[in-house]
């Protein structure tokens, strides 16, 4: 089994990076909030005199530009869950990354023990890519695309292959040792052993005490120390060493969990600057949203709803929760904020915000429509693309209430013989939604047994009008429509399709010894 594992160099500076579209120019420092001390920064605060570990006062007047940002640990698991949803186009078995600030932070007293050994390299993702060589066309297809979707993002990676995951990972931590290293060369198995060998203890995922402990003997690469006896190595510091050395050789097998894309969607952005117009929402949104679209597309589904949830400045107030619709079922990004923007247009915003986040809990197959005005409906009742894109605009920009379907029932008066519905792209599954007279007569034809020769106009009067019968020619008729006998009031009608004088055909009813003008043929 082969293992491609890729090391992002101080991962939750980078990914703040990505989140907020900072240019490589601007300095950036990630600060602990209780401690106000500096946890990670860039080249350019380096450059400027700032480290690790330096109080935040100190770090302002050395780098008096750097954007001060305070370390959230919450949101690492958000940045490990995007980073695996777009590494899940790689792999089947991705292991995600465990993000090297927030495991410092986790750190209770047993965990830095002098014997300390972890078993995974912090800031470093899993991927096992021996079962995709083929989809790939070769495992260096795979790695090229990789690296090129990475980069694509603005994100900054080392990366390596190996036999066994702890292999990969320290190789891929090591990008000085391959730095001149072809992909041909690392996918050879001897090669890669060679490497892994040459190690330095520094890299060894191990405590500070151990590597001293090794150093002051004269141990100072891998291979020095697998050559060490391995009895007299677990005596003096520990069994769970040679359980290390043995999980990065292979001899032991080393267990993993893998990433499992959750049910339910959630994202959150906090802005770095106040938001206090509506207009200043739907750029970083465009943003979220494009991330929704991809893991949509990569899980095949769509969403009619999703909650966007505004928090504002003043803690004290309560937070705007805005339900976003997509009756007809959207997965692209475009689509997306379009339909989004237009029902945030209607909303007023009483303070600056702070932060936004994302929620969906409910998902839908994704259907690919017919882009097609006037195609017919497919046989499991799915509209033409343009024409469910138009009432899902209409929707977002008038509102639900306003846009409604037409649905035939089963009345015998043509004026009884319809009613208004909710467009929705799930209508069609019991009932059938249409979106005009003639629709609604064809489907009328099945609804209300109807005969096939039975001939319906397109557009009915709202109140029938009285004419004289000298302005119309007869053509065909009668045909009675009346109401069920235990309805009132009872009414009976003798319908025709006429000429009218002044051009046209049209259907008129006689009642009694009057004639009633009720529609007009398309």
């Amino acid at each position: 089994m082969l293992w491609l594992a890729v090391h992002y160099p101080q991962w939750a500076l980078q990914y703040f990076r990505y989140r907020n579209e900072l240019k490589q120019s601007d300095e950036v420092l990630l600060y602990d909030p209780h401690s106000l001390q500096v946890l990670a920064l860039d080249a350019g605060s380096l450059k400027a005199g700032v480290t690790v570990g330096m109080s935040l006062a100190t770090a302002q007047s050395v780098a008096p530009s750097a954007i001060l940002v305070e370390f959230d640990i919450s949101l690492s698991q958000q940045a490990s869950d995007w980073l695996c949803q777009w590494s899940y186009e790689f792999s089947a078995r991705v292991v995600p990354l465990r993000c090297a600030l927030a495991h410092d932070a986790h750190k209770d007293g047993r965990s830095s023990t002098k014997l300390h050994v972890d078993e995974f390299v912090c800031n470093t993702l899993l991927l096992e890519v021996s079962s995709m060589a083929l989809i790939f066309n070769g495992i260096d297809k795979l790695i090229e695309q990789y690296a090129q979707r990475a980069k694509s993002y603005g994100l900054e990676v080392s990366l390596a292959t190996g036999n066994t995951p702890l292999a990969a990972q320290l190789l891929a931590q090591q990008s000085s040792v391959m730095a001149e290293v072809t992909w041909s060369e690392l996918l050879d198995s001897d090669k890669s052993d060679a490497l892994l060998k040459q190690l330095s203890i520094d890299s060894l995922p191990i405590s500070g005490f151990l590597k001293q402990s090794f150093l002051d003997i004269g141990v100072n690469s891998f291979a020095a120390l697998c050559a060490l006896p391995a009895k007299e190595l677990g005596r003096r510091f520990g069994p769970k060493l040679l359980q290390l050395l043995a999980k990065i050789s292979g001899v032991l097998p080393h267990p993993l969990i893998y990433f499992e894309p959750e049910e339910t969607y959630l994202q959150k952005l906090t802005l770095l600057y106040e938001v206090e117009l509506m207009q200043g929402i739907v750029f970083p949104l465009g943003r979220m949203l494009k991330e929704m679209a991809s893991y949509l597309k990569q899980r095949q589904l769509a969403i009619q709803q999703l909650k966007l949830t505004l928090i504002y400045r003043d803690c004290e107030r309560s937070q705007l929760d805005i339900i976003i619709q997509y009756p007809f079922a959207e997965h692209r990004s475009d689509n997306l904020l379009s339909l989004c923007r237009m029902q945030l247009e209607r909303i007023t915003l009483y303070q600056p915000v702070v932060e936004m986040v994302i929620y969906v809990d409910k998902f839908v197959p994704m259907a690919i429509a017919n882009d097609n005005w006037f195609g017919q409906q497919t046989a499991q009742g799915q509209r033409p693309e343009k024409v469910l894109r138009l009432m899902a605009l209409l929707q977002a920009r008038l509102g639900s209430d306003k846009v409604k379907g037409l649905q035939a029932t089963s009345a015998h008066l043509p004026e009884e013989s319809w009613q208004a519905t909710v467009l929705s792209v799930t209508g069609h599954e019991h009932r059938p939604v249409i979106n005009s007279l003639q629709q609604l007569y064809d489907v009328g034809h099945q609804a209300t047994g109807l005969s096939v020769g039975a001939c319906r106009p397109s557009w009915l009067l709202t109140t029938p009008e009285m004419i004289s019968i000298e302005t119309v020619e007869l053509l065909k008729g009668p045909e009675r429509l009346q109401t069920l006998w235990w309805q009132e009031p009872q009414i009976c009608r003798d319908y025709y399709i006429a000429s009218h004088h002044q051009g046209g055909l049209c259907w008129v009813f006689k009642d009694g010894r009057d004639f009633f003008l009720h529609g007009w043929f398309g």
